[in-house]
């Protein structure tokens, strides 16, 4: 069993699949960022560009679409359900019918058909990763086998050329999208670090008002939500957490890690933030004072380190090569040592 496991037997009367802040006690958190396979990028890719027009759906709309899967929320994974309650959302919009969909989502698959499997070799044992999704339906075998798009990645397909067809999204909107997360999104939130650490100036404007500040930088936030910079020091350590779903600053630090959105790490960081930093390699003095801060639809956080002795004439380029997402997040604290002498 993992650490994304529901427990029936936990869930308190009235609260949703959602609802779990505090909810207590889950298993100990997986730490590691399993990534995401190309469905999945896609998948993040596509609701991201669809969520710039707001006529189409709002995060609280799919959060409920989500919900109201019922008990199949728990049987299948984070990005299946996303992609469930987009097509949802999008066919009550009136954007398209569910027999549309389902119609497009066949075409699809036949042109897929002609294409000629390729054989490969099983992954190794090590990348065997379990997500905590119903590994019965074999989702995750698109990207190991060249068996073709799984009922998901053909339902984010139809959805997009849906879409493009009505010229409401464009299918470079999508692909602006992937380029962004891999490449220039996760390096954002580091520069913003980095030139809070040198310039004190800017680290108050940041302190008071992160958008304004960030934009400064030449960041382009678009339609991100309000953004709340956090300052750490000797007596208060913050940590965010989104106790509803996966609420993050895609923006400024890309796709949030595996175990950002698992149940374990959404419930207890809550309950016992001492102890998840402690997984996660991070001891604190019993004087520090932790703080979490728990993300929404409307208001997203970025941690604000210490900046680590040792690092005193050091250019904002090479501050920033040792700022990582765990820093902005606030479950680990950076090291000096982690990138080489220069």
């Amino acid at each position: 069993m993992t650490g994304d496991t529901y427990i029936p037997d936990q869930k308190m009367p009235g609260m949703g699949p959602h609802d779990i802040g505090g909810v207590a006690p889950y298993e100990s958190i997986d730490t590691t960022d399993h990534g995401m396979n190309h469905w999945e990028v896609h998948a993040n890719a596509l609701r991201m560009a669809i969520s710039r027009y707001s006529n189409l759906g709002t995060l609280d709309e799919m959060r409920r679409a989500a919900e109201e899967l019922g008990e199949r929320f728990y049987q299948i994974g984070y990005f299946q359900r996303q992609t469930e309650a987009l097509a949802i959302v999008l066919t009550e919009r009136g954007l398209f019918s569910d027999r549309q969909l389902q119609t497009r989502m066949q075409d699809i698959k036949r042109r897929f058909s002609s294409v000629p499997k390729v054989s490969l070799p099983e992954p190794p044992e090590n990348h065997k990763h379990d997500h905590g999704i119903d590994h019965s339906h074999e989702f995750w075998k698109e990207d190991e086998k060249g068996e073709g798009p799984n009922r998901h990645h053909l339902m984010n397909l139809a959805v997009q050329e849906l879409l493009q067809e009505r010229g409401i999204l464009k299918a470079d909107e999508v692909r602006y999208m992937i380029e962004k997360f891999d490449g220039d999104f996760p390096n954002r939130g580091p520069q913003v670090v980095a030139r809070a650490w040198t310039d004190p100036d800017f680290k108050s404007r940041l302190l008071n008002d992160a958008g304004p500040a960030i934009s400064e930088l030449g960041i382009e936030l678009e339609f991100q939500a309000r953004i709340i910079a956090l300052e750490n020091t000797h007596e208060i350590h913050n940590v965010v957490v989104c106790t509803l779903c996966s609420c993050y600053p895609r923006f400024l630090m890309g796709q949030p890690p595996t175990w950002y959105k698992s149940r374990s790490y959404r419930s207890r960081t809550i309950f016992e933030p001492r102890a998840v930093l402690r997984e996660f390699g991070t001891e604190l003095p019993a004087e520090t004072t932790i703080r979490v801060h728990d993300s929404n639809a409307d208001m997203r956080y970025i941690v604000v380190p210490m900046r680590p002795e040792g690092t005193d004439g050091w250019s904002d380029k090479r501050l920033s090569e040792i700022i990582t997402r765990d820093h902005l997040v606030g479950v680990s604290l950076p090291d000096p040592n982690s990138v080489p002498d220069v």
